[in-house]
């Protein structure tokens, strides 16, 4: 998926920032054309041959990190850069608590004390490591799990504790859901998680026509938070 809008215009704020930062400016010597190539040089060292090549998620808050490093503003951006890992588990982590959880409290009493065994019963090492505690996502990584195959003896990478958990978490609300007889929209709708489904993409795509037609802002005004 590529950019948005916001993301595109964030890439744009920062970027003159690194460049100063890096003496990369007509002030130091540097041609328009000279300064064009570094960011070309820079966006090929994320791995992307443009600006729009880059998605949304990962891709996006890789190039972010790396600019914010050129700056030198930012130390949890130099260890994300570091080590790609840290940002995966945001992104999953953010998936389950926003996505997952509230589509499993419809079906799920206690969804916390669910998960939670979940956890423990595929990490079995960290009962016998720590058996006080008890386990939370933020004790699972999202880097991937070194073994052997067993059949060719072939060294292979396996699923990260995360990605395993939100695997385990989606298939078993898919079994939850279809026994209670909810289609995937009616469950996201009750859940309040977004849908995406092609009526309700459609109707979003459609909304900031129908809120100009009546004259309305196409994004509701931002309210601060009490707290």
């Amino acid at each position: 998926m590529k950019l948005s809008t916001p993301q595109v215009q964030r890439f744009w704020r920062e970027w003159p920032k690194s460049c100063a930062a890096m003496q990369w400016t007509r002030v130091a010597g540097m041609t328009a054309a000279e300064i064009d190539a570094k960011r070309k040089e820079f966006l090929k060292g994320c791995g992307f041959d443009s600006l729009k090549d880059v998605d949304r998620v990962a891709g996006f808050t890789k190039v972010l990190n790396e600019l914010l490093v050129l700056q030198g503003v930012s130390l949890k951006a130099a260890h994300e850069t570091v080590d790609p890992s840290l940002n995966r588990s945001r992104v999953l982590r953010n998936h389950i608590l926003t996505e997952l959880v509230p589509c499993l409290e419809l079906y799920v009493e206690d969804v916390r004390a669910y998960i939670t065994k979940i956890m423990q019963d595929k990490n079995r090492w960290w009962k016998i490591d720590r058996p006080e505690c008890e386990m939370t996502l933020m004790d699972l990584s999202a880097e991937k799990i070194p073994g052997t195959d067993r059949a060719t003896g072939e060294v292979k990478e396996y699923p990260s504790q995360l990605e395993q958990l939100q695997y385990t978490l989606s298939a078993r609300l898919n079994e939850l859901r279809n026994q209670a007889g909810d289609t995937i929209h009616d469950m996201k709708v009750r859940a309040g998680v977004e849908c995406n489904c092609k009526p309700c993409v459609t109707t979003r795509n459609r909304l900031p026509f129908v809120l100009a037609l009546a004259g309305l802002p196409a994004v509701p005004k931002k309210v601060d938070a009490p707290f």
